[in-house]
Parts: C-alpha cells; structure tokens; sequence
C-alpha cells in the first residue's frame, strides 16, 4: 500500500495548469504526501488503509459507493491538495549544488510572493472540496455507507477529522456556514429574511 495513489500525475496535470512537462516523479511524490497528510486526517488510517488495500496494478475492487467516493469527492481534493503542497517544489528544486530557484537555464521564476498567493488560492480550492468530501460522508448521501469511516478506535491510528471547515480568504468571528450566529447573542442586526427586525441601530 505504500506506493499506491488514488489519483495519478496524469490527472493532476489535465485539472490543473501545470505543464505536461513537469517531472512525474515530483508530482507522484507530492500526491503521496497530500494523500498521507490531508486525505488520511480527513477518513481516519482505518478507512484511508482500506481504501488502498483495494486498489492494485489491476485495478481496483472497489464497490460502487465507493467508486463513487473516490472519483466524486476524493479525486477532486486530492488533484488541489496535491497541486497546493506541490508548488514550493515547483518554485524550488533541490539540486546537487543545494536549493535553486527553478531548474531551466532560461526560465524565469516568480518571486516569492506571487508563489504565496497561487499556494493561497490553491488551499481554498482544496479547502472548499475537503468541506465538499466531509459533507457528503457525514451529512449527504454518503453518511452511513462506509463501516470503516464509521467505526474505528485509537487503535486503529488516526481517528476521522470531521471538524474541518472551508472559508474563503475573508474570515468573520461568531459565524457559521448558516449564518446568523449574531442572532444567539441578542445583538441588533438586519436581515433580508427576517424583516421583523429593525435596521441594526449603526
């Protein structure tokens, strides 16, 4: 299982903008680490093992909610979490002669803050299909299908995270994905749905 990917480099370069020329051997190592890292905390090492274990050079035996799982949710967090973890690695390479900044003679890297920034957009892509993922298994039509992501112990290695929340770049205190946390503190507010309430006294 320690070599198997759930989405290859292939995939990564056809949903994303990195050149088809970029080392595959890179782009595999980077799927990995997101897949240890980001997809493991998200399923639990139980689920996430049992998931691998189905997958060979075959193939796959997966079950159709799983397939489902995988090509629907999985997949798509994945290719952005693989993209969002691999872009150091794509603006700095580590060569015999130490670290460099890319590694054609006549390429021209970004600085450093523009690298940020595309590693900022890609973590809310990710963040928003990791949201995208915990919904379907624990409150759509995906809660309840997979044993595995149900039951588990400590035992077992990582325990399911199922507390992680997608926001965009603005972040506001007191708020949910609902919306009118305000409401519960008796604070005066303004809503659209509720006219009942005054305009908010500033």
């Amino acid at each position: 299982m320690a070599n198997v990917l759930l989405v290859s480099e292939t995939k990564l370069k056809a949903f994303t903008n990195i050149n088809k020329n970029v080392d595959t051997d890179l782009l595999k190592s980077e799927i990995k680490v997101a897949q240890d890292i980001e997809l493991q905390t998200v399923l639990g090492t139980k689920f996430y093992n049992s998931l691998l274990s189905k997958v060979s050079a075959t193939g796959n035996t997966f079950n159709s909610d799983e397939l489902t799982l995988v090509n629907e949710y999985i997949a798509p967090f994945l290719i952005h979490a693989s993209y969002h973890t691999a872009i150091p690695h794509l603006h700095y390479r580590t060569m015999n002669r130490g670290i460099v900044e890319g590694d054609a003679e006549n390429a021209r890297s970004v600085d450093i803050e523009t690298m940020k920034y595309l590693r900022n957009v890609q973590r809310q892509r990710s963040d928003f299909y990791k949201q995208r993922l915990l919904d379907y298994l624990n409150t759509g039509q995906g809660q309840n299908l997979f044993p595995d992501y149900i039951s588990y112990s400590t035992y077992d290695g990582m325990v399911p995270d199922r507390t992680a929340k997608y926001n965009a770049g603005i972040v506001l205190n007191h708020t949910t994905r609902k919306g009118y946390a305000y409401k519960n503190l008796n604070l005066p507010s303004y809503s659209e749905i509720d006219k009942s309430e005054g305009p908010c006294c500033n």
